[in-house]
């Protein structure tokens, strides 16, 4: 699987595959967890592809909005095609916000890390891999470090 990663900077703002798969996103939610369970990091892990959940786990140790956080993380990713924390840093440069800058509400929008879009080469995007539970940089960052040789 031919794979190329898209970044600004140290931020990868998007993850580029030949091709995706149902089994493609349990292979990457799965490396996500694992490499959480080895840092005894507690943490919930969604893949939709485009808008149906393929793939979704929440540490027993968290609260019940995760599910919330994931949505509505996952929802800047798919609105601006790249990760939520390049949003973030975008809009902070800017002084721009997503209700004042895009009439998008916070209630189904937020721009803080965790969320990276999957786009299939020659295609686009089909499908968003998202984290919560940890400091937003850090949600970012578990996605990168648990795909990076095999998907990115």
């Amino acid at each position: 699987m031919a794979k190329k990663n898209i970044e600004t900077g140290s931020i990868i703002k998007m993850i580029e595959l030949d091709s995706f798969s149902n089994r493609t996103a349990f292979e990457m939610a799965s490396r996500i967890i694992d490499l959480a369970k080895k840092r005894n990091q507690h943490i919930a892990v969604e893949i939709c592809r485009l808008n149906h959940t393929v793939f979704l786990y929440v540490d027993d140790n968290l609260p019940a909005d995760k599910h919330n956080w994931l949505r509505r993380k996952a929802n800047v990713a798919k609105q601006f095609e790249e990760s939520s924390l390049s949003v973030k840093n975008d809009l902070k440069e800017g002084n721009m916000t997503l209700e004042k800058t895009f009439g998008l509400d916070d209630k189904d929008f937020i721009a803080r890390g965790g969320s990276i879009p999957i786009l299939i080469k020659n295609v686009g995007m089909v499908a968003t891999i998202t984290v919560s539970g940890l400091p937003d940089e850090e949600d970012h960052k578990i996605i990168v470090e648990a795909l990076k040789g095999k998907f990115l």
